[in-house]
């Protein structure tokens, strides 16, 4: 998976990776992925060994799950952007995740983001992003 791009069918809305421009396995639409940026997402190792899978949101839209230990790479246009990790949420109301606001623009075309789980206390399920450099992340 970390050699994979994520994107969102604008058809269908399903959530899939792939390694370039193609169509999509459940509605068959050719996407062609943006060439303008990337945010690239490491889920740091907890020291707890917690490993259930995080939900990744963009600007509010749920875009898939990110694994324990795992790296993906989400095609961008130039804008702005909210991104926001949190555990998987049955309840509604015993996680959150903190967000990460930044702009992908001609001269900050990649964006290298881990995210961690705070641990102030017992139950605390509360997920922070924070800005990384290329030499922090995950190998891919």
């Amino acid at each position: 998976m970390s050699n994979l791009l994520r994107f969102k069918c604008p058809k269908c809305g399903t959530v899939q990776d792939v390694k370039g421009d193609a169509p999509c396995w459940k509605c068959h639409t050719l996407v062609t992925l943006p060439p303008d940026g990337v945010i690239q997402l490491y889920r740091m190792s907890s020291c707890m060994g917690i490993g259930s899978s995080m939900e990744i949101y963009i600007n509010g839209i749920l875009l898939g799950y990110l694994g324990f230990d795992e790296t993906i790479r989400i095609p961008v246009p130039y804008g702005h952007y909210n991104v926001m990790m949190k555990f998987m949420d049955y309840t509604l109301s015993k996680y959150k995740g903190i967000g990460l606001e930044f702009d992908i623009t001609p001269t900050n075309r990649i964006v290298y983001l881990k995210a961690a789980r705070v641990i102030p206390g017992l139950g605390t399920n509360t997920v922070i992003l924070e800005p990384a450099t290329a030499e922090e992340m995950r190998p891919l």
